[in-house]
């Protein structure tokens, strides 16, 4: 009962949601021509963040900005990330494991030839999935190639403030990157950490989040899998872009990619999966449907329920994480997709009779050999 309530409430804040950013953004049109833009810092002006010379969201590249090659390389990457490739870290000599993320501007296509400019860690959207083991040291360097500040936020990681730290909010101890800095960000995992998390964009996070300044990461126990039974392990991480200066979110995204060219998940008959989701949206929950099963979620923001709980639909708050598990004992093409529909449609694609928000999990008559997990004796189907 206490789920179904919180997924009733999450559908109402979503809608409520709308209706403030509607007037927020008509309020901000109403006072633009009158009042200063206020400081942020003190000294980089709101006006100087905001991007593409104050017009919403991102702009196109033009339809021959990318070649067929370029596009396969980037659709390439968020099959990638589905199937956790995770970025390899440099071992410095006292064993700290040291990545680093690069912020730039990028040209990503996301269907048809919809290029746009956007931005991205270490070339690509979503950021390269980082992985990590209890017991680790960790060092991340953030290098910002942008032109306007920028920062790093690592959910469920506490990171002390450093030394002499300026808050971008008042009472936020938060610094951001200044254009051509660095900055490190490091820490050891400990065992409440473990799970699926997100990373992304600490500093004028509504824009620079949506333009494609977010990424994940998993935390695995010191030994072993987080998920021993597992026989597949996906990950998808939800974006969403403001194309076509839009105020609002309105097109959407797994790995970076909408349908077509986001990532499909072949699975074979009797395999146990499990699938991490991050919504990376700024601004929109989401409510996620697989057709053809009932799924039992099992994780929620990289902490494990008690009890799995079965459902057909899961909602997401921006930037929340959940892991659910089915097992494919249901052989055929099934559709995952947003059940607010039109999150499942791209801007100015009169071509892909599916689109946005979904893509499709293969579940082949292939049987596996492995036995089916105690656990997940439970077969479902749903629509």
């Amino acid at each position: 009962m206490k789920l179904r309530l919180r997924r009733f409430y999450g559908l109402g804040v979503f809608l409520l949601a709308g209706i403030i950013v509607s007037i927020k953004v008509a309020h901000h049109h109403v006072l633009a021509s009158t009042a200063p833009a206020k400081s942020v810092t003190t000294t980089q002006p709101l006006t100087q963040l905001a991007t593409n010379g104050g017009l919403p969201g991102v702009l196109d590249a033009g339809t021959n900005a990318l070649t067929a090659a370029q596009i396969q390389q980037q659709n390439k990457r968020a099959a990638n990330i589905m199937n956790e490739q995770a970025m390899k870290p440099k071992i410095s000599s006292d064993g700290t494991k040291v990545y680093t993320l690069t912020a730039e501007p990028i040209v990503w296509n996301l269907y048809l030839k919809k290029n746009v400019k956007a931005w991205g860690y270490n070339g690509q959207i979503s950021g390269p999935l980082m992985r990590f083991k209890v017991g680790d040291h960790v060092r991340i360097i953030l290098k910002n190639h942008l032109q306007v500040p920028t920062s790093l936020h690592l959910q469920g990681i506490p990171i002390a403030p450093m030394e002499g730290n300026i808050s971008d909010i008042t009472g936020v101890s938060q610094k951001s990157v200044a254009p051509g800095q660095s900055r490190v960000y490091q820490f050891t995992v400990t065992p409440d950490m473990v799970g699926t998390h997100a990373y992304f964009s600490g500093t004028d996070m509504d824009n620079q989040i949506d333009y494609g300044l977010h990424g994940a990461f998993i935390v695995d126990p010191s030994k072993g899998k987080e998920y021993p039974d597992a026989n597949v392990d996906a990950l998808f991480d939800i974006g969403a872009f403001k194309v076509d200066a839009s105020p609002t979110e309105n097109a959407f995204a797994l790995n970076g990619k909408p349908y077509p060219n986001a990532p499909q998940l072949p699975v074979k008959l009797g395999q146990h999966v499990i699938i991490r989701l991050v919504n990376s949206s700024a601004e929109s929950y989401h409510a996620m449907h697989l057709h053809g099963y009932t799924f039992k979620l099992v994780a929620e923001d990289g902490h494990h329920l008690a009890k799995p709980i079965a459902m057909n639909v899961l909602t997401l708050a921006p930037e929340e994480t959940a892991d659910f598990e089915f097992i494919a004992n249901n052989p055929g093409t099934w559709m995952f997709h947003c059940h607010i529909l039109d999150h499942t449609i791209n801007p100015d694609d009169n071509v892909d009779p599916m689109q946005g928000l979904m893509t499709n999990f293969i579940v082949s008559k292939t049987t596996h050999s492995k036995s089916m997990p105690k656990s997940m004796s439970m077969s479902g189907s749903g629509m």
